[in-house]
């Protein structure tokens, strides 16, 4: 028998109450806790590490609460978990390798903490993953290339973060992907056109200052490089030549 921890009511849903201080060891004591909904209070302190035991556990929302410190290593061994919202909480830390054991998960709710550090590459290895979160945050460094390989991402939302390198072109191959927010980052160079950005608005990517590509995006056109102009370079006589 599972145990869900609801607080409910028979028209409004879940109510959203004022718990206050750290979440309780005695959650732990519930083996077969399947799922939890604590969002919009005031718990506070850490998240449970003990909270990694519960192989049970399918569904985990904490969001909007006032918790602190980093998330429990101990979390990222719940290979069956479907989803947890962390979102709207004072989290620090980075995301660690370990995040790829997660195997099962389809919703990671992560906005507005104050994590940091780079995305880890082996977030490419959540095959269910459909909605990832992590807008508002302190990410640095590249989006992965290898997040072509999210196969089932629907949502994507990296917006309000520090992160910089160029957009993957390898995002043209999610198929199943609606919503796409990389705004306010670091991003430069040529936004890709193929696949789901072809759907995409200028919203999507404001804030980037270095980033090129079509006009109804509202940014510059790209310039070819170089390179790019001496292989299609076709040389004429002395006084004309044209670029290709």
């Amino acid at each position: 028998m599972h145990v869900f921890l609801l607080i409910t009511h028979p028209s409004r849903g879940i109510i959203y109450n004022q718990f206050e201080g750290p979440i309780p060891q005695e959650f732990c004591h519930f083996s077969r806790l399947y799922v939890v909904y604590l969002n919009r209070n005031k718990l506070s302190g850490s998240i449970p590490s003990c909270l990694g035991d519960l192989n049970s556990l399918r569904i985990l929302s904490l969001g909007s609460n006032e918790l602190t410190s980093v998330i429990p290593s101990t979390f990222w061994n719940l290979e069956d978990i479907l989803g947890f919202d962390f979102s709207s909480n004072s989290l620090n830390g980075s995301l660690p390798l370990e995040i790829g054991n997660l195997k099962a998960v389809v919703d990671i709710y992560l906005s507005r903490n104050h994590l940091s550090g780079n995305i880890p590459s082996t977030i490419v290895g959540l095959k269910n993953l459909q909605h990832l979160s992590l807008e508002h945050n302190k990410l640095q460094g590249p989006i992965p290339e290898s997040f072509g390989e999210l196969v089932s991402l629907e949502f994507l939302d990296l917006s309000n973060n520090d992160l910089s390198g160029v957009i993957p072109a390898s995002l043209e191959k999610l198929l199943y992907l609606k919503s796409l927010n990389l705004s306010f980052n670091k991003l430069v160079g040529e936004i890709p056109r193929g696949g789901a950005f072809a759907n995409f608005s200028a919203e999507s990517l404001i804030g980037n200052d270095l980033l090129c590509g079509s006009p109804y995006l509202h940014v510059p056109l790209c310039k070819s490089s170089p390179h790019k102009k001496s292989r299609k370079q076709v040389i004429l006589p002395r006084s004309r030549v044209f670029a290709l």
